[in-house]
C-alpha cells in the first residue's frame, strides 16, 4: 500500500493491521490446540482464550471469535467488547486482578466464570456469592519467563497469585462460604521464544505439582500464555510443534494421576495480533547533536509505550520520498512527548530521512493501541484493517472535541 496516501487519508500516526496475517496466527493457534487434544484423552478439552487486553478492537475480536477461539478479559470494558464481538458467556473467562465488589457483581450477573487472584478476593466473592464455582490463580513460586522483569508474572517478586504456603488459608476461606474451586490458573510471564521453552515447561510442571499436592477434584487447569513472536531480525518464530511435544510429555503424565481434569486452557494474547499490526507515522524533525543523529517523529510514547516502559525492541523502517538523496547513518528514533524516555528505537542503521518522510514500526498489533494514552492531550490514532486490496476504517482518529467531551467547565 502507498503509506503516504494512507497517512493523508486517515491521519498520522496510524495503526494498520493485516487481516491475512491475523488469520494465519489464529489458524496456527487452532492447530496447536488440535494437536494437543489429539495427544490427550478424548474426554479432555483444550481451549484457547485470546487475551482481550492485547488488542480489544472489535475487528480483531470478531476474527478471533469466527476462528472458533475463546476469549478472556479483565475489565468491564473488555467484557462488553467481547460480548458485542459475538462471544457467548460460556466462551469468556474473567481473569481479573484486585477488582471491586461491584465489578464482581457484574461478572456474576453475566454468568461468566471468574478466576480470582488472592485469598482476599476469594473472601469478598464468598461474602457476595456463597455456594458458587470459582477458579483461583496460583503462583508456582520460583519460575517466571519474560523479556523484561516487568512482564514476569510468577515468582517471589510479583503481585500475582496465591503462593503454596498460603493454600491452607485459601481452602479455609473457600470452605467458609462453600465455594467450589473448579479450576486453577497460572501465568508465568510474557513473550517466550524457543530458547525459553524449557523454562515455560518447568513452570508448567511446578504448577501441576501444586495442583496434585493440594487440590482435589479440579476440572479446569489454565496454563496461561506468554507465547512469543520474533521482534528482532535474528529471532525465529516460536516452534509450536516443539511446544506441543514438550507439553504432552508433562500433561499425559499428569492426566494419569488426576482423573477429574476435563479441560486445559491457554491464553495466547500477543501471539495472535502482534505481527499483523504496524504503526506508521511521519518524520517531523531530523537533528544531529552531540554526535548523535535523531529522527524525530509523531509516534510518541503515548501512541506506543512498550519501548519506553519495557525497553522493548521494535523493528523500524524508514520510507523516503523518491527524490531524497541516500545517506546511511546510525540514528535514534524518538517521539513528540517531552520526556527523556520517549524513545522508539536506538542505534538503528538507516537511510537518513527528511522531514515529511515516513516510518514503519513493526509488530505493533499487540499492546500497541490497547496501551496507548492521551498523555499531553494528544488524540489516539485511527486504526485500519487491510484485507488484500480492501481497506476498512475500524476506529476513527480521536479529535480534541472528543477528548474534552467529559470535562466539566
Amino acid at each position: 500500500m502507498d503509506i503516504f496516501k494512507l497517512l493523508e487519508e486517515y491521519g498520522s500516526p496510524l495503526y494498520v493491521y493485516d487481516y491475512n496475517v491475523l488469520m494465519e496466527r489464529c489458524n496456527s493457534i487452532k492447530k496447536f490446540c488440535e494437536n494437543l487434544k489429539k495427544g490427550l484423552s478424548d474426554n479432555i478439552l483444550v481451549s484457547m482464550h485470546y487475551s482481550t487486553k492485547a488488542n480489544s478492537n472489535p475487528a480483531i475480536l470478531k476474527a478471533v471469535e469466527q476462528s472458533g477461539l475463546n476469549v478472556d478479559c479483565m475489565s468491564p470494558f473488555e467484557l462488553m467488547m467481547d460480548e458485542k464481538s459475538g462471544f457467548s458467556h460460556d466462551r469468556i473467562l474473567y481473569v481479573c486482578n484486585n477488582i471491586s465488589a461491584s465489578e464482581m457483581t457484574l461478572v456474576k450477573e453475566k454468568n461468566v466464570l471468574i478466576c480470582l487472584d488472592s485469598i482476599s478476593q476469594v473472601e469478598t466473592w464468598g461474602k457476595l456469592f456463597p455456594n458458587t464455582n470459582i477458579m483461583v490463580r496460583i503462583n508456582p513460586g520460583t519460575i517466571g519467563v519474560g523479556h523484561s522483569k516487568e512482564v514476569i508474572t510468577s515468582g517471589k517478586h510479583t503481585k500475582f497469585g496465591i503462593s503454596e504456603k498460603n493454600l491452607p488459608l485459601l481452602f479455609e476461606t473457600a470452605n467458609k462460604y462453600n465455594l467450589n474451586i473448579i479450576g486453577t490458573h497460572q501465568h508465568l510471564g510474557s513473550l517466550f521464544l524457543n530458547d525459553k521453552v524449557s523454562d515455560y515447561i518447568a513452570g508448567v510442571k511446578a504448577g501441576l505439582q501444586i495442583v496434585k499436592k493440594y487440590f482435589n477434584g479440579v476440572k479446569i487447569i489454565d496454563l496461561g500464555g506468554g507465547f512469543g513472536v520474533p521482534y528482532k531480525p535474528d529471532e525465529e518464530d516460536l516452534d509450536l510443534s516443539y511446544v506441543t511435544t514438550k507439553l504432552l510429555e508433562v500433561l499425559k503424565e499428569f492426566v494419569k494421576y488426576y482423573p477429574s481434569i476435563r479441560e486445559f486452557k491457554f491464553e495466547p494474547g500477543r501471539y495472535i495480533p502482534c505481527e499483523s499490526g504496524k504503526l506508521i507515522g511521519t518524520v517531523t524533525a531530523v537533528k544531529h547533536e552531540n554526535d548523535i543523529w535523531w529522527v524525530c517523529t509523531d509516534i510518541g510514547m503515548n501512541q506506543l509505550v512498550r519501548p519506553s516502559m519495557y525497553k522493548s525492541y521494535h523493528e523500524i523502517e524508514v520510507v523516503c520520498h523518491s527524490n531524497n538523496k541516500k545517506q546511511e547513518v546510525t540514528a535514534n528514533f524518538c517521539g513528540n512527548v517531552c520526556e527523556s524516555g520517549d524513545i522508539i528505537g536506538e542505534k538503528r542503521l538507516i537511510q537518513l530521512p527528511k522531514v515529511g518522510d515516513a516510518v514503519i514500526v513493526y509488530n505493533a498489533g499487540a499492546y500497541g493501541f490497547s496501551m496507548a494514552s492521551n498523555y499531553t492531550g494528544r488524540p489516539r490514532p485511527a486504526e485500519i484493517m487491510i484485507n488484500n486490496d480492501d481497506i476498512k476504517l475500524i476506529r476513527k482518529k480521536e479529535t480534541l472535541d472528543y477528548l474534552i467531551n467529559n470535562i466539566i467547565w
